[in-house]
């Protein structure tokens, strides 16, 4: 696939970095410094220009035979432009817009409205992730994958659960879910029916957010989320304060934002919210305000620094939940030498977004956050060596995993005597390293180009 890239700030490069190691990539980036960074450091062809001349918008898509063009500018209305216009210069191309602000959130071609195929949102995507890790006690891991109307959610099992010592298929697992793997320190377990629930287990289900949300009270709630303290008034924090206040459950949210304009932005945007203006890295503040002791302190600040200082001092005071994110990917294992599993990577939510953008809307991708791990579905047709077969003739190895059948519209969580028919979707959990056996059992060409 033919894709070109407009912008190589945090956004474009990993969007370059994500599809440039099978599909044919051109980045439009107008600063020289920015452009031998690329040279450098991905398999890229670069373009030093302004993406936003329709002149060289043109060039570049006929010149390079285009298919994609995914503009991840750091202005959301030239995003839009350069879409529009791309669809102008070349209607079946197909076109990818980011946007930070939701004012500039617009319809998309499956609204029925030409010009823009898709928009993605880094900022609300993490805003989305971190409203579910807010009021589920228990997930440290949350994925959505909006095509199928199902998410995924990781359980971390700590301390003496109800659910500890009962084997996987004797739980009572609430209908709309499956257990499709269980994570034990290193290792990750595709076949956990028989396996028995240990403590520091991290379980890994698939489902509606209904499901998931009845799943998290069957491992347990000690603490419900009633109160919330949002460190920084950045769009994130936001739209995360937003989901917390629409939410049926009344909660006590507060964000402390350090910026006094911002703080009267966000008491004119939202109703029901406290807004401190103050510095929330101060010890006083924090002892103050009691950052530490409520139900969930997620910090929003769009310095990394700023996060991983939040997330130390939250492990000195104990605190009940923290969740953090982090931009750059050197510093992952550093927020996780603090024990914080609740973390959300700018990388990971970047590259997720952008594979079920580029990938054809059958194969719904999402990468776990360990990136080797994925998910991606197979069409049952006349072709297909699954058609008419049972799921328990299958002989899948450990490592992949049949976790759900679509079936018109409808999610199907198999048994042994399930046959798979024309025109299911067989949803299935992989590691990449294994790619031999899913054409063992599927067939070339299963497996998509990531």
């Amino acid at each position: 696939m033919k894709v070109i890239i407009v912008g190589a700030g945090n956004v474009g490069f990993v969007s370059a970095e994500t599809v440039s190691d099978v599909h044919d990539v051109l980045v439009i980036e107008k600063d020289e410094s920015v452009t031998e960074t690329l040279k450098g450091r991905l398999n890229v062809a670069v373009l030093r220009e302004d993406g936003t001349n329709p002149r060289i918008l043109r060039y570049a898509i006929e010149s390079h035979g285009a298919e994609v063009i995914v503009s991840t500018l750091s202005s959301d209305s030239e995003n839009l432009f350069v879409c529009m216009m791309a669809k102008r210069i070349k209607p079946d191309i197909k076109t990818v817009a980011t946007i930070h602000n939701p004012d500039f959130m617009v319809d998309t071609a499956s609204d029925g409205v030409e010009g823009i195929d898709y928009i993605i949102s880094p900022d609300l995507t993490t805003a989305e992730k971190m409203y579910r890790l807010s009021v589920l006690e228990n997930v440290v891991e949350y994925e959505s994958i909006r095509s199928m109307g199902v998410s995924i959610a990781v359980f971390s099992v700590q301390g003496q659960k109800p659910i500890v010592g009962r084997v996987v298929m004797h739980l009572p697992i609430p209908p709309g879910c499956t257990v499709f793997a269980i994570y034990r320190d290193d290792d990750v377990f595709t076949s956990p029916e028989t396996m028995e629930v240990h403590p520091g287990d991290r379980l890994c289900v698939f489902g509606s957010d209904e499901a998931i949300s009845q799943f998290n009270e069957m491992v347990g709630v000690e603490d419900v989320t009633r109160e919330v303290c949002i460190l920084g008034g950045s769009i994130v924090g936001l739209n995360l304060a937003k989901m917390l206040s629409d939410d049926p459950v009344k909660r006590y949210i507060k964000i402390i934002e350090r910026d006094p304009a911002r703080c009267i932005a966000l008491s004119r945007a939202l109703s029901g919210v406290a807004i401190i203006n103050a510095d929330y890295t101060d010890p006083n503040i924090q002892a103050d305000e009691n950052v530490f002791r409520v139900d969930a302190t997620v910090s929003t600040s769009s310095r990394d620094e700023t996060n991983l200082l939040m997330c130390m001092s939250a492990g000195r005071h104990n605190a009940r939940k923290v969740i953090s994110r982090y931009f750059m990917r050197e510093y992952e294992d550093i927020f996780r030498y603090t024990g914080l599993q609740t973390i959300i990577g700018f990388n990971q939510v970047v590259s997720n977004e952008i594979i079920k953008c580029l990938v054809s809307d059958e194969l719904a991708i999402a990468r776990m956050q360990s990136s080797d791990w994925m998910f991606f579905t197979h069409v049952v047709d006349s072709g297909s060596k699954l058609l008419n077969r049972f799921v328990g003739d299958l002989n899948m190895p450990e490592g992949l995993r049949l976790v759900a059948i679509e079936r018109q519209g409808e999610i199907l969580y198999p048994v042994l005597d399930t046959r798979m028919e024309d025109g299911d979707s067989v949803i299935l959990f992989s590691n990449a390293k294994m790619e031999s056996e899913v054409v063992r059992i599927f067939g070339k060409g299963v497996l998509p180009e990531m």
